[in-house]
């Protein structure tokens, strides 16, 4: 696979995933579950694209435009949420238990303090 054709699949599955993003939570809105708590929309969607690129990465050839298009670009641009959750899950299953929990613990605890300081 050529670079191009990588950024191209990456590209295309950012927008849809982003559109995905977008519809879910405006969905949620329309039926009346996510009214003024759009940190429940966040948290479906999450939950949605972890699932999803599970599956993504069980059904689809390794490293080929397909999984890029998929994992990377619709996935991650509908959640990367789903991708912070895969990760942690293979670092367990490689024996690196103390690495996940400093890469979650880590990843969030440093990612409110960046944003708590910039909102203030």
């Amino acid at each position: 696979m050529s670079s191009f054709t990588a950024i191209v699949a990456v590209f295309l599955g950012g927008g849809i995933g982003a559109v995905l993003r977008f519809g879910t939570t405006q969905g949620m809105l329309a039926a009346g579950i996510a009214q003024s708590k759009l940190h429940w929309a966040t948290f479906v969607i999450n939950i949605m694209a972890s699932v999803a690129l599970v599956y993504v990465y069980k059904l689809s050839p390794e490293k080929s435009t397909l999984q890029l298009l998929l994992a990377t670009g619709i996935c991650g641009g509908w959640s990367t949420f789903s991708t912070f959750s895969y990760e942690t899950v293979r670092l367990i299953q490689e024996g690196r238990e103390l690495e996940a929990l400093a890469y979650v613990l880590g990843s969030v605890m440093i990612s409110i303090a960046a944003i708590w300081l910039l909102v203030k």
